[in-house]
């Protein structure tokens, strides 16, 4: 089952709005997911954690997590997924627009294999 986790810089607000437009969708916010308890921690280990529990990560960091996915697949380690919004298409403070396209996406991705997958969210 695809999951969703929302990095540091994408509101908690949004998580709540895709559980309301998505009932049945496993979507949450670094935030709150494990209590909070990765905030303010590395790109690496956030991955890490999520890859264990099988949770994708949607970010607008397409600065570090990129050479990140590079050297993890160099390692030949594997990652649960990774959805990157560029902010040329998104304000992080549009949360309609984001709300709206992740869950026209939630759509098209929800009975597929994350494992080591990219995307880009579309407008």
């Amino acid at each position: 089952m695809f999951k969703l986790l929302l990095d540091e810089h994408i509101s908690p607000v949004i998580a709540g709005q895709l559980r309301c437009a998505l009932p049945k969708a496993k979507i949450d916010s670094i935030h709150s997911w494990e209590r909070g308890r990765l905030r303010q921690q590395s790109d690496a280990r956030i991955l890490l954690e999520a890859r264990q529990s099988g949770w994708s990560l949607l970010t607008f960091d397409l600065a570090t997590i990129p050479p990140l996915l590079a050297d993890m697949a160099e390692l030949g380690e594997d990652h649960a997924g990774v959805i990157f919004v560029s902010s040329k298409f998104f304000a992080q403070n549009d949360y309609g627009r984001l709300v709206k396209a992740l869950c026209t996406a939630w759509l098209n991705w929800e009975q597929q294999n994350w494992k080591n997958r990219v995307e880009f969210l579309q407008k």
